[in-house]
C-alpha cells in the first residue's frame, strides 16, 4: 500500500513538472542522472549522500529522545 502511494507521488511529479529546476529531489535525481541504459553512478551516489546526511544528523540529534520515549512506554506507573 505504501509503495503504491510513493510510486504515485513519483509519477505525478515526473509527469506534471517538466522543468528540472522545479522538480523535487526524489523526482529530479532519477530523471536527470539516468539516461536509458547509462547510469551516472558518481552523481547518483553523491545525491544519495547529500540526501542521507540531514536525515542521519536529525536521527543523531534526537536519538536520546527516541530511547527515552521507548523506555517510558515500558515502565509501568
Amino acid at each position: 500500500m505504501v509503495f503504491a502511494f510513493t510510486m504515485n507521488d513519483f509519477i505525478y511529479a515526473v509527469a506534471f513538472i517538466s522543468s528540472s529546476s522545479n522538480m523535487t529531489v526524489s523526482a529530479g535525481v532519477p530523471t536527470e542522472l539516468i539516461r536509458g541504459d547509462v547510469f551516472f553512478w558518481q552523481s547518483l551516489m553523491a545525491a544519495a549522500v547529500l540526501v542521507a546526511i540531514p536525515v542521519a544528523l536529525a536521527y543523531n540529534f534526537f536519538l536520546d529522545r527516541f530511547v527515552q520515549g521507548l523506555s517510558l512506554g515500558a515502565v509501568k506507573g
